[in-house]
């Protein structure tokens, strides 16, 4: 490889490390809006307009910015894979904070760097180094400590919370692997719209199925700003940094910066 190509690819993953910190940094702030969202809503409701947000937001930009779409066949696989991440894992997180803190929460989802690599190197995605092990090692055993002080002051249920993140830690480790490919192919903005719409639309059926606020949903002032703020930086501009670091280097390399979402 030429050498100033290779020093193109070596900044854009610095970039991409870079964009990754700042998404996982606007998801753990996010954890805290969305607890206390949980305190004055339903759940669902709760996952419903965050991913609402970001739909509002990346649609109108997309057929503005986008000149070339994938294939009909191409959109159902985004699509079907974009619904599991972009409606269940919204999902599983508001409910799991309904039974442990913002910030418990936050430490187990630290599992899915380890998830990410395990399945990278599953599907031939990347290779294993010793600097990844190493870090996510790190990365994993300082879960495991702030999980153990923590749990004298923890609430309850809070295993149940925890139990329903470790869920919310594969499903993204999965879409992290999964869409590294589509990443390759479409613009990250192509693949964040044909999943946020597909599952915001699961998300309302969801919502009317169990009979949970949707637009008409009631919320005190400070309800308001934090649902504006899940919709706009904790969907909208956290996705868009999350998909475009998976397109600029490895799955793992993304999924590294998690420490920055319990930190937050």
């Amino acid at each position: 490889m030429p050498q100033d190509i290779k020093m193109g690819t070596q900044r854009l993953a610095i970039w991409a490390a870079l964009a990754a910190c700042l998404s996982t940094s606007f998801g753990g702030s996010s954890f805290v809006a969305m607890r206390f969202l949980v305190t004055e809503t339903d759940p669902i409701t709760v996952a419903f307009l965050r991913n609402v947000g970001a739909a509002i937001i990346l649609t109108p930009i997309a057929f503005i910015m986008i000149r070339r779409w994938p294939t009909f066949s191409q959109l159902a696989v985004i699509a079907a894979m974009g619904s599991v991440f972009f409606c269940g894992l919204q999902v599983v997180f508001a409910t799991a904070l309904t039974y442990t803190t913002s910030g418990r929460a936050a430490m187990t989802y630290m599992t899915m760097p380890f998830m990410t690599l395990v399945l990278a190197v599953l599907f031939r995605a990347e290779r294993v180094t010793i600097y990844k092990v190493s870090g996510i090692v790190i990365a994993t055993s300082g879960v495991i400590v702030a999980l153990w002080q923590s749990s004298s002051t923890a609430p309850l249920n809070a295993w149940v919370g925890d139990s329903i993140v470790l869920l919310g830690a594969f499903i993204t480790a999965v879409f992290n692997v999964w869409s590294s490919r589509w990443l390759r192919l479409h613009e990250p903005l192509v693949v964040a719209v044909a999943g946020v719409l597909p599952g915001t639309i699961l998300l309302f059926i969801l919502a009317q199925f169990l009979g949970a606020p949707t637009f008409e949903v009631k919320l005190s002032v400070n309800g308001w700003l934090a649902a504006a703020y899940i919709g706009l930086f904790g969907a909208a501009v956290s996705y868009m940094l999350w998909l475009w670091a998976l397109r600029h280097t490895t799955p793992t390399l993304v999924a590294i910066s998690l420490p920055m979402n319990p930190f937050v």
